[in-house]
């Protein structure tokens, strides 16, 4: 069993990465930023640590013992940096196995959006020395709860996607990845795309919501340049995410994660799950 440090442990794909881990006999130390995520990590049965990613130094007392590191960062300006600082740090105290959660946009050449920050990060890994694994999954299934509000209150979804069609991974499945890739040495030096089982359009979605809610969900696509005007009115996203945010929609538009892959099953031999599985679970979000 092995010694995995997690950041961004409370974040998406760290919370259900977690339980398996710890399900497979493995001590977890839990990276948070947050004080009030403390507790909700000592509850879980892991070790948590307070620390600031931007602050790798924050980090270096917790190095002696880890094996292996899942890491992964919250979306920010300085991302690249933080996670450039993160590897340097992990290469000068000892030689842990890093899994370094990324984005299929940074496969794309040239990569797009936050994939940018993520490519930059993972040259910085593929150089540094300490063996790695970078997983790239598309458009998280989960993503699309963002409209949900939107779907109860006004029967809508309003995305500048167009008619993209998009393999979008559930981050289950995700989560499940990780903690098989984490602890094997056979994954040392690979990247792998994790999507969906097929890809399907945001009309799909919509689509099928209408069906599953017995009730009409419409689906508007903006420009992107108006988009990119309204959103951080109505989001309150800061400019500088909400412009990656519609460069990524702008390249779902234009089929960027249109090709599903086999990496998913050929990790975990689980195929992934669909999103009908996703939308029939996840239904109540969506109701008003």
């Amino acid at each position: 069993m092995a010694c995995i440090l997690v950041t961004a442990a409370t974040g998406r794909v760290g919370t259900a990465l977690i339980p398996r881990l710890t399900a497979a006999g493995h001590e977890v130390l839990a990276v948070t930023s947050r004080q009030d995520g403390v507790q909700a990590l000592r509850q879980s049965g892991v070790e948590p640590v307070l620390a600031d990613l931007g602050t790798p130094q924050s980090l270096e007392l917790h190095m002696g013992t880890v094996d292996a590191v899942f890491l992964a960062t919250p979306d920010d300006p300085r991302q690249d940096a933080m996670e450039r600082g993160l590897v340097g740090m992990f290469a000068q105290n000892g030689n842990p196995h890093v899994v370094k959660l990324s984005a299929q946009s940074a496969g794309l050449n040239p990569p797009v959006s936050f994939g940018a920050y993520h490519r930059r990060a993972e040259e910085v890994l593929e150089e540094s020395g300490l063996p790695y694994t970078i997983l790239r999954p598309t458009f998280f299934q989960q993503s699309l709860l963002l409209f949900a509000e939107d779907v109860a209150s006004k029967g809508k979804i309003t995305a500048p996607v167009g008619s993209g069609k998009v393999a979008m991974v559930n981050v289950d499945d995700v989560a499940e990845a990780a903690s098989v890739v984490l602890a094997n040495e056979e994954h040392f030096g690979r990247t792998y795309t994790l999507t969906g089982p097929s890809a399907h359009s945001f009309a799909d979605v919509t689509s099928r919501l209408s069906e599953l809610l017995v009730k009409k969900v419409g689906y508007t696509s903006p420009p992107a340049f108006a988009a990119r005007l309204v959103l951080p009115f109505v989001t309150g996203m800061p400019r500088w995410k909400s412009n990656l945010v519609v460069d990524l929609l702008s390249a779902l538009r234009a089929g960027a994660q249109e090709n599903s892959s086999s990496d998913i099953e050929d990790i975990t031999g689980k195929a992934p799950k669909s999103l009908e599985m996703f939308l029939t679970s996840n239904l109540d979000a969506f109701k008003s």
